[in-house]
């Protein structure tokens, strides 16, 4: 720094040159740094960072109003170097010099040094040493811009103030966090110092965001009175993420207090080491299962509980990732367990449900375990991953079908059942499902009973076919059900048969003897009946029907029994009036008669031709002639009728 005499003779110069009628001027300064520690209270053993605090007010002696920027200059320090000595301070300094570069005149900045004090360390107030060593611009001419450079080194003392108020040491951690899950941390204080603590806040902070005490970074305990030598245990929750290592993780344990003076006084802070034990975890043994597509089944699970703790309560939720497989109507389903020891495999068994548009793959589930630790926090163990692969969808094929289904009759419909399926199944019963009205089974389940993979089996339906059946191809639908694993019935796919329907059958073939009456005549008509079915028929009771001019005495008949194409010759008495036409008139004939299996039922009405003639005059036709074309009646009449 420049000399004051020199300083004057610049002055000197100055003037004499402004007098001289020259008009030419200097800017002269020099930087003018304070140093403050506004925290100067430390205690034995304590480690910590004070912050001291720079402030350059600068010192313009001579400055230029036109170029502002020269005052600045000069009163600048450049290259600023700041260290920390401990002088007679009882404190030892790691990394004692900082670079600070430039300091303007202007705000305040502030320069961090870590010191630690020594333990046994007496109460008073000492003299650190701060030297500040910098370069400045000392002299600026503004005619010619010629500048001098100085050199400069200060030491200034900065006061430290050691406290005998109470000081704490940590003498025992103890914590049960484990990764993934929330724990208590027992930290075990003493107050070493020489005076007891008052309304004492305790306070813990997390230096790592892996871990966190009572859901944030910090936490405080607090204590009223705190002795002198007495030590206080203090509990923190602390929950661990899943990122988390079972390894040290630093805490900082600090204690804010009220000293003898009633002074509120931050204690040094001090490390803490946690180390959250391995996380609580479960594996899959094995899985297994007996779904099928289209079907519900057990799915099955063996898991092991991999340790480190004995968990209560615990519960097992399935999750599914996909659609096709649910559980029930859910994507999701849960199964209790309650204690369960380290090592020890529990089995989990659950009801799962493998939709008709799945797959036989692997479909990807996952599964956590909800449990109670030892203290009663609950805790999860996520996404345990397994899967799931359905069998097959269960199917039954259909074969050798075989059908007698006429108009009229009662008809039959067999045919083989196989369960295509690769899984055995128990009481299979084919269903009826067809909507005919003009066919009816009579009974509408059939009993196959078990079926293993690959086995087949008959079944049949007694079918009733109206006489309004018309003969074609028909398809008849089947239902197939079964019981699963669950004893549950579950529906296979439809079955679909095609068969075909004949058209009604004349159950009698009618053969006229005679056929022709005269007018006002009494007479007997006769004719042949012949059974056309393959059944034997039994009780033919036959009833006549004419109309007015014809009329019967007896107009009823009665064959006991006609076997397959028997036949049996009956007859009926008719009448022709007086006012009878010579023409024809129909004879109608009905039939009521009884099947083997005692069902009684009634025939189609037959028509049958009656010629009526008048034999009152001669030349008439010749009875040869009459005769035949009665014959060719009757005849013409039969096929007319089997034609219907």
């Amino acid at each position: 720094m420049a000399s004051n005499a020199q300083k004057l003779l610049l002055l000197a110069v100055v003037g004499i040159v402004v007098t001289s009628g020259t008009a030419t001027a200097a800017v002269i300064g020099s930087p003018d740094i304070d140093a403050t520690l506004e925290d100067d209270t430390v205690a034995p053993g304590e480690q910590k960072t004070i912050e001291i605090s720079l402030v350059n007010t600068g010192d313009l002696e001579s400055g230029s109003s036109q170029n502002p920027a020269l005052n600045s200059e000069v009163t600048t320090a450049k290259g600023l170097t700041v260290s920390l000595g401990s002088g007679d301070a009882p404190i030892s300094i790691k990394n004692s010099k900082r670079s600070l570069g430039t300091l303007q005149a202007g705000p305040k900045t502030t320069v961090p040094f870590t010191i630690s004090v020594d333990d046994d360390a007496s109460s008073g107030t000492y003299d650190a040493q701060l030297r500040l060593d910098y370069k400045h611009t000392s002299y600026i001419s503004e005619g010619t811009g010629t500048r001098d450079e100085d050199q400069t080194r200060e030491t200034v003392d900065i006061e430290i103030d050691v406290t005998d108020d109470a000081t704490f040491d940590v003498t025992n951690v103890e914590s049960n966090a484990r990764v993934d899950s929330t724990g208590t941390v027992a930290v075990s204080v003493e107050n070493t110092g020489d005076s007891p603590a008052r309304n004492a806040a305790v306070t813990l902070e997390s230096q790592n965001q892996d871990l966190t005490v009572s859901g944030g970074t910090a936490t405080s305990r607090f204590v009223d009175t705190w002795d002198t030598g007495e030590t206080r245990t203090f509990r923190y929750r602390v929950t661990s993420t899943e990122a988390a290592e079972p390894e040290s993780y630093q805490f900082d344990l600090s204690v804010a207090f009220d000293n003898e003076d009633g002074i509120r006084t931050q204690s040094p802070s001090q490390s803490v080491a946690v180390a959250p034990d391995p996380e609580q975890t479960f594996s899959v043994v094995n899985a297994s299962s007996s779904v099928a597509v289209s079907n519900t089944g057990t799915y099955e699970v063996n898991l092991r509980n991999t340790g480190p703790l004995t968990v209560n309560d615990a519960a097992v939720k399935f999750n599914s990732q996909n659609a096709d497989i649910t559980f029930g109507q859910s994507p999701s389903t849960t199964a209790y367990v309650g204690e369960w020891e380290p090592g020890e495999v529990r089995t989990v068994r659950v009801d799962a449900t493998a939709s008709p548009d799945a797959e036989d793959r692997s479909y990807a589930l996952s599964a956590t375990v909800q449990y109670d630790d030892q203290e009663g926090d609950t805790s999860a163990y996520d996404n345990i991953p397994m899967s799931i692969t359905p069998a097959p969808e269960q199917n039954f094929g259909v074969s050798d079908i075989e059908a007698s289904l006429q108009a009229g009759e009662d008809g039959s419909l067999s045919a083989t059942l196989t369960n295509t399926g690769t899984r055995d199944v128990e009481n299979v019963v084919v269903s009826w499902q067809s909507q005919q009205s003009t066919l009816s089974p009579k009974e509408t389940q059939y009993a196959v009973g078990n079926l293993d993979a690959g086995e087949s089996a008959n079944f049949s339906f007694g079918v009733d076919v109206s006489n309004s059946a018309e003969a074609g191809a028909r398809q008849f639908d089947f239902g197939v059900s079964y019981r699963d694993d669950n004893g549950d019935r579950v529906d296979a796919d439809t079955l679909e048969i095609r068969s075909t329907v004949a058209g009604s059958q004349d159950e009698f073939d009618i053969e006229m003897q005679n056929a022709t009456l005269g007018v006002g005549q009494d007479r007997s008509i006769t004719f042949t009946i012949t059974n056309t079915k393959d059944k034997t028929l039994t009780s033919i009771e036959g009833k006549a029907f004419v109309n007015d001019p014809l009329s019967s005495s007896d107009d009823e008949t009665f064959i006991a029994e006609l076997e397959p194409g028997e036949s049996e010759t009956v007859s009926v008495q008719l009448s022709a009036g007086s006012d009878a036409l010579d023409k024809t008139y129909p004879l109608n004939l009905d039939f009521q008669y009884e099947m083997p299996d005692g069902d009684k039922r009634v025939s189609d009405t037959y028509s049958l031709p009656i010629e009526v003639t008048d034999q009152s005059g001669g030349g008439g036709t010749p009875v040869w002639l009459i005769g035949g074309v009665a014959l060719l009646a009757v005849v013409g009449g039969i096929v007319w009728y089997r034609r219907q």
